[in-house]
């Protein structure tokens, strides 16, 4: 069976599962085809030429290589003291023409020399061995090189110089991940070409690099080229925003515990204390209806008569009856402790009940989309991690099935069909609700409150906390995955919700947010269509109309003149874009607000029938299942025979650039509408399945982290992984289950305290 038909179904109920980079840069926003494309690009020609050369070397070892460079050096020279030594070194570095700094330069010599008998010893051999090597599989695309990253780190040196001071000097093992290049036209230079040495903590990235490059060019292997070394070290220095993230962190952990302790102590108790004698009273009474001790003289005989109904006036250790609003009574400040409650706040998350009258399919849809975005996620990272991403890709590409991984980036406009949903629907019924009156300036308050708080808080964990909490072969130690000055300079964009509007150099932070700043920007323009709808539909019409143009019009216009692809496929005679389409279609608001505009006005049929079940003829709702379905699978599926490798006209690429996301958008909007208004028939039954619920309140958080818990387990897997479909499959549901995991702790720490803060301090009513 092939996978994508295996995922199709786990998509489904893997959910359930969910109770119970610098090589990871983020490349969400780029079609996953095109990062199997330029895997698959002539890997036979790249592995051959390699193959070749390594067959090919006329020296032994690298090690022999490298002994050979230094050979000019006599070692029992080295020695009276660490200044002469180091002065010796450095005149030899510039005799030979390596040009190493002077300490490692005489670490290296003492590493090499120590590999040799009679001088070999274990520590030598052990950084020999942690070394990377070519390995199998090179004419596959086998082109990462690992090592032993454990052994390397491990490794502690000592020898002694000789001569008449000789004197001890000791040093670590240091891993160096290097990324080269392959200078073979026309194989692209740039890959997932990384190759990792163990050489002295005495030498810096530069050392590493030469050291590289120059067995290499012993090796006579002059198509490959060291660029750059990430080295790893063993203690990171403190800086001070980890400092502050990490005290932040610990203060709301703290006020949580204290939270659940007061909750428990002053709610909780005397919450189960007045259901133990409420439960003890009404068992009292059981067997004497003649006996109404509470009952009131003006009751009649046919009066309905319950014990808790008067016990409900009792009051327990002198205080009312706290019911289900037990903390109102207490003070502010102790209220506002107890909104950080773990207790309180698990219970809301974890209620499965779904009052009357709600959307109750959104949250199947919710789940199903952000489990399809995981996925796509999850074959980006394989791609980084993968020793056969190559030949893998090659299979992949071939199956139709394989394109619902390839096209899942319109799981993301389903959550704009979704957004807009929900933003039209519920402010319209506040509208009503008002008699049309609404707090607009608390309207865009609850929204940037109700996301940034817990959005703040995991970016500077993603940026600041990294480097000191894991480690590992492929992770950038020294920067974490947003380098300076990537987030230094452009956090504030994440911040104001405009990183997509800014072309920030080289990008900007936490690459995977973009949708929430699209998203917050339809939000902020939104009630130029709703209040339009609420007041004068008609009018309301025509702005949706020019607003559907705009976002038609504009990338059809941008793909035919700068010539941009469709779904990372090729545009025949333009084998070139001549813009960046990322930003210029895939990021900016005015080509992704097709979905947005078919979720509102939904949203606003939707309203306008007050969620009624309404009667359609059985012909017209086969006629929109069938054209939905059609549709929807026509904008996954219809490009199979371009991702094999056809050309595809520039117009056609233009027209699907254009429409494929609403049309999307449409086919979701129809399938929402059948199952509120009563034509869902099974698929409402699936999509509203009490399982949602509490699944459906995490996906905020899943969106957030699924990435981080993705490159977190890449960066520190030590060895490539053979990617497979069972592979694919196994890591695809480790990483739900560990990612809705962690939202979970997550939405306790940082989510729901906001949210009940916010309903507490700004009065804000309870809506649905």
């Amino acid at each position: 069976m092939e996978i994508s038909v295996r995922i199709c179904f786990l998509l489904l109920f893997s959910s359930i599962l969910g109770l119970g980079i610098s090589q990871f840069t983020y490349e969400g926003h780029l079609p996953i085809i095109q990062r199997f494309m330029s895997q698959t690009a002539s890997q036979k020609d790249i592995g051959i030429s390699l193959a070749y050369s390594l067959r090919n070397a006329t020296k032994g070892s690298f090690l022999s290589v490298l002994q050979n460079a230094l050979s000019p050096i006599k070692y029992q020279t080295l020695g009276s003291s660490t200044k002469s030594t180091l002065k010796f070194a450095s005149e030899s570095s510039m005799r030979t023409g390596v040009k190493l700094g002077p300490q490692c330069l005489a670490d290296t010599m003492a590493y090499v020399k120590h590999l040799n008998l009679p001088s070999l010893t274990e520590w030598s051999l052990r950084m020999a061995d942690a070394t990377g090597k070519p390995s199998a599989g090179i004419l596959s695309g086998s082109f990462l090189f690992l090592g032993d990253f454990d052994e390397c780190m491990a490794v502690k040196a000592n020898y002694s110089s000789q001569g008449p001071y000789a004197q001890e000097r000791k040093f670590t093992g240091q891993y160096c991940l290097g990324k080269y290049r392959i200078n073979l036209q026309p194989i692209p230079p740039e890959g997932n070409y990384q190759w990792a040495l163990c050489v002295p903590d005495s030498c810096t990235e530069t050392d590493a690099v030469e050291i590289g490059n120059l067995a290499l060019k012993l090796y006579n292997i002059s198509l490959v080229q060291f660029e750059s070394m990430v080295c790893h070290e063993k203690h990171v220095p403190w800086t001070a925003p980890a400092i502050g993230v990490f005290t932040m962190v610990g203060v709301i952990a703290f006020l949580v515990m204290l939270g659940t302790v007061l909750d428990i102590a002053l709610v909780q108790v005397p919450k189960w204390r007045e259901t133990e004698l409420q439960e003890d009273l009404v068992g009292s009474f059981d067997g004497l209806p003649s006996h109404r001790p509470f009952s009131h003289p003006d009751r009649g005989e046919d009066n309905q008569w319950t014990a808790t109904n008067d016990i409900d006036r009792l009051t327990v250790n002198g205080n009312r009856s706290l019911g289900v609003n037990g903390a109102n009574h207490l003070p502010l400040f102790v209220r506002i402790l107890i909104a950080f409650s773990a207790w309180t706040n698990a219970g809301k998350l974890l209620n499965t009940n779904q009052p009357p009258g709600t959307l109750a399919c959104v949250n199947g849809i919710r789940v199903i989309s952000i489990n399809w975005v995981v996925l796509g996620h999850t074959v980006i990272l394989l791609t980084y991690v993968g020793d056969n991403i190559g030949a893998y890709s090659q299979k992949a590409l071939k199956r139709w099935t394989f394109q619902v991984i390839i096209n899942g980036t319109f799981s993301v406009d389903t959550f704009f069909v979704l957004s807009g949903l929900l933003v039209s629907y519920l402010t319209l019924s506040e509208l009503k609700r008002s008699a049309g009156k609404l707090n607009w300036l608390m309207f865009y308050v609850h929204r940037y409150l109700r996301l940034t708080p817990v959005y703040m808080i995991i970016l500077g964990m993603w940026v600041c906390t990294l480097p000191y909490l894991i480690d590992g072969p492929v992770f950038p130690q020294k920067t974490g995955y947003e380098a300076d000055p990537q987030c230094r300079n452009t956090w504030w964009g994440n911040l104001l919700y405009v990183q997509n509007l800014v072309k920030f150099k080289p990008t900007y932070c936490f690459g995977w947010a973009w949708y929430l700043a699209v998203d917050m920007q339809f939000y902020l323009i939104s009630p130029l269509l709703i209040v339009p709808l609420y007041h004068r539909p008609k009018i309301g019409y025509v702005i949706a109309c020019l607003f559907f143009l705009m976002t038609t019009i504009t990338p059809f216009v941008l793909s035919e003149t700068r010539y941009y692809p469709a779904m990372g496929t090729k545009v025949k005679g333009h084998p070139m874009p001549l813009g960046d389409q990322n930003y210029d279609l895939y990021i900016a608001p005015y080509c992704r607000m097709g979905p947005y505009l078919m979720g509102m006005l939904c949203g606003f049929i939707l309203y306008r029938i007050n969620r009624r079940r309404i009667r359609i003829h059985w012909a017209l709702v086969c006629a929109g299942w069938g054209a939905a379905l059609a549709t929807g699978l026509a904008v996954v599926y219809g490009l199979i025979s371009y991702s094999r490798g056809a050309e595809m006209n520039l117009h056609v690429a233009s027209i699907y650039n254009a429409l494929s996301r609403t049309v999307w958008g449409m086919s979701v909007a129809w399938v929402i509408f059948s199952c509120v208004t009563g034509h869902g028939g099974v698929i409402n039954t699936f999509l509203s399945w009490s399982v949602w619920v509490p699944l459906a309140r995490l996906t905020y958080v899943v969106y957030l982290i699924h990435i981080i818990v993705l490159v977190v387990w890449g960066s520190t897997t030590r060895a490539p992984f053979y990617i497979t479909d069972m592979t694919v499959i196994l890591v695809y549901l480790a990483t739900l289950i560990a990612t809705y995991g962690l939202a979970f702790v997550i939405s306790l720490l940082f989510e729901s305290p906001v949210m009940t803060l916010e309903k507490l301090l700004l009065k804000k009513d309870k809506r649905s």
